[in-house]
């Protein structure tokens, strides 16, 4: 009865005292970056090149409207005129046609991306904006969200008209 108060006690002092408590955790080195083949925006990056957009770009484009479905320009081609560029800025015009024949004239801005492939539009007239990539020298492509009633979303092909 005496070993097994004896040991009631030791073990309530080490709990009390707080031996059973794990040792501090080690400092931490800070983690290192693995060097990735293409860095994009960063302190230690320079800009790519950055590509000129400026001339007239047609081609088709195809997406879905809610309510509508799926929807094709088929022959009727868009048109986008980058008559302006300066550095990753640029602007111009497009020509969209409807299928009742009509063609709307929207001006625009863009800015090209860090890593030259990638820009961004706004269409000055109805607030509304596209998502692009460059890829090649002579063919770009952009997306096209419509939010509001009926929503959309089309895929603008275009290829360097002159």
């Amino acid at each position: 009865m005496k070993s097994a108060f004896l040991i009631l006690m030791i073990i309530t002092a080490v709990l009390t005292c707080g031996c059973t408590s794990s040792a501090p955790p080690a400092p931490q080195a800070p983690a290192t970056a693995t060097p990735h083949a293409d860095p994009g925006p960063g302190i230690y990056t320079t800009p790519h090149t950055v590509p000129n957009l400026l001339g007239n770009w047609t081609g088709p484009a195809r997406g879905y409207t809610e309510g509508i479905g799926y929807r094709d320009t088929g022959t009727a081609t868009m048109t986008m005129s980058v008559t302006f560029q300066q550095g990753r800025v640029f602007a111009g015009s497009m020509l969209v046609p409807y299928k009742n024949g009509t063609v709307m004239k929207e001006g625009f801005a863009g800015v090209i991306a860090h890593d030259g492939e990638t820009f961004r539009i706004v269409e000055f007239d109805t607030n509304e904006h596209d998502d692009g990539w460059i890829l090649s020298a002579n063919e770009i492509e952009l997306i096209f969200i419509e939010d509001e009633d009926p929503q959309s979303v089309f895929v603008d092909s275009f290829r360097r008209a002159s």
